[in-house]
């Protein structure tokens, strides 16, 4: 089989690299005012950071990086290409970049997880990013082929959570966009996750896959088989076009293979995930989001070398040093903070210690996991994007505060320097719907070594 010019990134880089580059110039330029512009919205109410120096500090830092990443991008050859739909704030675009796969175009309705995307992959046009709903773009818009397709429709409707949850519920219909964008795009391969409620219709979806000459393997992985820091089970769905239907069994080795040789090589625990982030206190003072302080913490903290062993695989063997980012408290009152500070970790709502100032005592066992304290020596409970929310059933194991979102970007896999725009509630969400970048680096490993196979086949 011919590999097509659009197939793989095959770049000619020596113009790039002897003279300037305007278009990178603009670029970097652009995202370095979206630094700027969080700095406007910041107020610090210490001295432990000088805002103006700070400034200065971090944009030379993101210059750099930025800068760097587009030169990476230019340098790299014969990348497979994907598409990445529901993308989201790049989770699993970050572990499949890991494994050597370039994204060539992320669709998402949020536009503060397409603002974090983008951010993170400045070697990326305007238009390869594309900020609008997935039913009207698959009408419109023209999918040329790419070897693969990845992405997660929203799952809320395959939950196991969701009580009224309906074959026809129009979340559970997302998919059908997602099928048509393969349909156009004739990837070799494609990836589909969602939560494991989806495969009370695996038989529906994949006679529709089959309609379009695709054949379907679903798995099921949990974070924490693989050492990760965190109790995270997700469907993903193998999809696997039946041009190439005479070396399935080789390819479905070649997956299955890689998963084994990563299962279980590491045991991480949620406190070795987050424990050489700083100590933080729960921020006491009610809308005071801008507010950020060495104690409730910062959107741009202080620059600081990152060499856990943790810190270390989510960097990827990088000793890291950078602002910690994203690490800011959020406000509780004043009986949260007491009850935080009374359980101890494994405890829940129902636990005695708390019984005489439990507001949701009277709801019975619908709200026994209403509070949490996390367990130190375990792997966490799930990131969701209820943290949006309330951190309540995300308590630290050992402050009287909820997670922060970097550490729950740090539990996820994030790296150090992958930083969120919008909101902080925003962060939290955008965080909770991602796929671990870990995991999905694994998948990435396994699905490049797939293409391989296919296009020497």
């Amino acid at each position: 089989m011919i590999i097509e010019d659009n197939y793989k990134v095959k770049n000619n880089i020596t113009k790039e690299l002897k003279s300037p580059d305007i278009l990178t110039e603009k670029r970097i330029g652009f995202f370095v005012k979206q630094i700027e512009n969080e700095f406007d919205k910041i107020i610090f109410t210490d001295k432990a950071l000088n805002k103006e120096k700070h400034l200065t500090e971090v944009t030379s830092y993101f210059n750099d990086k930025l800068t760097r990443n587009i030169r990476e991008h230019l340098e790299a050859t014969n990348q497979f290409r994907f598409y990445d739909l529901f993308a989201g704030a790049g989770g699993l675009s970050s572990g499949l970049e890991n494994a050597n796969l370039a994204p060539q175009l992320a669709l998402d309705k949020d536009k503060s997880s397409l603002l974090t995307y983008h951010f993170n992959r400045p070697f990326l046009s305007q238009e390869q990013v594309i900020n609008d709903d997935i039913k009207v773009v698959s009408r419109d818009f023209e999918f040329k082929k790419v070897p693969l397709v990845v992405g997660g429709p929203p799952c809320q409707g395959f939950s196991n959570a969701n009580k009224q949850k309906k074959v026809n519920d129009d979340r559970n219909q997302l998919y059908k966009f997602y099928l048509h964008t393969v349909k156009h795009s004739t990837p070799d391969i494609f990836l589909l996750e969602n939560v494991p409620g989806i495969l009370e219709f695996i038989e529906i979806i994949t006679k529709d896959f089959k309609k379009i000459k695709y054949s379907l393997f679903p798995f099921i992985l949990n974070t924490k088989d693989f050492g990760f820091p965190q109790n995270r089970k997700r469907v993903f769905i193998i999809g696997l076009a039946d041009s190439n239907s005479k070396i399935f069994s080789d390819l479905m080795k070649i997956f299955n293979d890689t998963i084994e040789d990563n299962l279980g090589n590491k045991k991480f625990s949620l406190w070795d995930s987050i424990r050489d982030l700083p100590v933080l206190e729960a921020k006491s003072e009610r809308n005071s989001t801008s507010q950020e302080s060495k104690n409730w913490g910062y959107t741009f903290g202080n620059f600081v070398t990152h060499k856990s062993e943790y810190s270390l695989l989510v960097n990827n063997g990088v000793e890291l040093f950078a602002p910690v980012l994203n690490h800011k408290s959020k406000f509780n009152n004043e009986r949260d903070i007491k009850i935080y500070g009374l359980l101890k970790p494994g405890d829940k709502s129902d636990s005695a210690k708390i019984a005489d100032i439990n507001p949701y005592l009277n709801r019975g066992g619908i709200f026994k996991d209403k509070f949490y304290k996390l367990v130190p020596d375990d792997p966490c409970k799930t990131i969701t994007a209820h943290m949006y929310y309330d951190c309540h059933m995300y308590i630290h194991p050992k402050s009287a505060r909820g997670l922060t979102p970097r550490e729950a970007a740090r539990i996820q896999g994030f790296s150090d320097d992958y930083l969120f725009l919008g909101s902080p509630n925003e962060w939290y969400r955008q965080i909770g719907n991602a796929v671990s970048p870990l995991i999905g680096k694994i998948l990435g490993v396994a699905i490049n070594k797939m293409l391989n196979r296919i296009y020497e086949h």
